[in-house]
């Protein structure tokens, strides 16, 4: 029991010292080192997330939060928090509703969300687009081949006329955050490929980031995502598909080639998400060539994906052995369709409660 006791001891004191480093990092990179560092601790709120006390100084976060939460989530929570110290330290507007003016500039300097509450509910509009996009998506389920092949280039027609319209008539929309997978210290050529299909075919940006294990106090990164609600919701879900897709594919192909080991595996992995790359873009060029259906990409997702990294560098690896395994999972990715509908998720979206 002791030492149950000291170990959530010495996890809770890591938590506050990646609280201080971040808190460093903020205040330098984002206010020049405007403000005076404050007493950071975990708190017990179910409720609130983070708090500012101007009195005592003390800049408080969930432990439920750090313990539950995405690392960028929590961060986000943490900005938030510095931006009440902001409006106190700085810009001293005491006089001030606590989410005025004044907190607004200070939420644009540190790039998080001037509201309360972050959610990932999304505008009606977006809400009508998910339950047809899941309606032709549960027609997928059909063991004709052919039939769910079908259905998955009907809903990504869908998707597409529908991110189309909004970025062409220039429609209301909210944008949001959501990390996919685990924290890792290093990224295999498959997870790599899976980021750049999301990337390129479902509407959304996305960004390799810092992050953080609180569970075993580890640092690594993390696929973040940027987009609309309904984007998210579908970059979500192809994602989880294909991680458990490969698996299966994979446990097959060894038996099939009679494969004494996993040695194998990555390259595999890589090759079926290459070639399911691009049978995608196979299947955008017929819809641009047959619909006349070309996105273009959207100007504000991208200028609020900037906003958020500023200074967001690209960096490129060294590629997969051509090996014939590799080719091999090259073709199967040829095959891929995605044939299961979408669930509704919200895990992992940046959302916080100020108390």
């Amino acid at each position: 029991m002791a030492q149950t006791e000291g170990l959530k001891a010495s996890l809770r004191a890591a938590w506050v010292r990646k609280l201080y480093m971040w808190w460093g990092y903020y205040n330098e990179e984002y206010l020049a080192e405007a403000l005076q560092r404050p007493v950071i601790r975990l708190g017990g709120s179910e409720r609130a997330l983070g708090t500012w006390d101007g009195t005592r100084r003390t800049l408080t976060i969930a432990e439920t939060h750090v313990a539950r939460d995405p690392w960028p989530v929590v961060m986000e929570t943490l900005r938030h928090e510095m931006a009440h110290q902001y409006v106190a330290d700085v810009l001293r507007a005491e006089d001030e509703s606590p989410h005025a003016a004044a907190f607004q500039e200070a939420c644009q300097r540190l790039r998080c969300r001037p509201t309360a509450r972050a959610t990932a509910s999304g505008l009606p509009e977006e809400d009508r687009i998910l339950r047809v996009l899941k309606k032709v998506l549960s027609l997928a389920e059909s063991p004709n081949a052919h039939e769910a092949e079908a259905a998955v280039q009907k809903a990504r027609q869908l998707l597409m006329k529908y991110n189309i319209d909004l970025v062409e008539l220039d429609r209301k929309r909210q944008f949001g955050t959501r990390c996919l997978g685990a924290v890792k210290g290093r990224r295999t050529s498959a997870e790599l490929w899976l980021a750049a299909l999301l990337n390129r075919f479902f509407f959304v940006e996305v960004l390799w980031v810092q992050g953080y294990d609180a569970q075993h106090d580890r640092l690594g990164t993390v696929l973040q995502i940027y987009g609309t609600s309904q984007n998210l919701d579908m970059a979500e879900y192809v994602y989880a598909y294909l991680l458990h897709l490969l698996d299966g594919l994979w446990a097959s192909y060894r038996v099939e080639n009679e494969i004494p080991s996993n040695r194998e595996r990555q390259r595999y992995f890589a090759g079926v998400l290459e070639g399911f790359y691009q049978k995608l873009g196979a299947q955008e060029q017929a819809l641009a060539q047959t619909r006349a259906l070309v996105w273009k990409g959207d100007a504000r997702l991208k200028a609020y994906y900037q906003y958020l990294n500023p200074r967001v560098r690209t960096r490129y690896g060294g590629g997969v052995m051509q090996t014939p395994v590799y080719r091999d999972g090259i073709a199967e990715g040829h095959r891929v369709t995605i044939h299961r509908p979408v669930e509704e998720t919200g895990a992992g979206t940046s959302g916080y409660l100020d108390a």
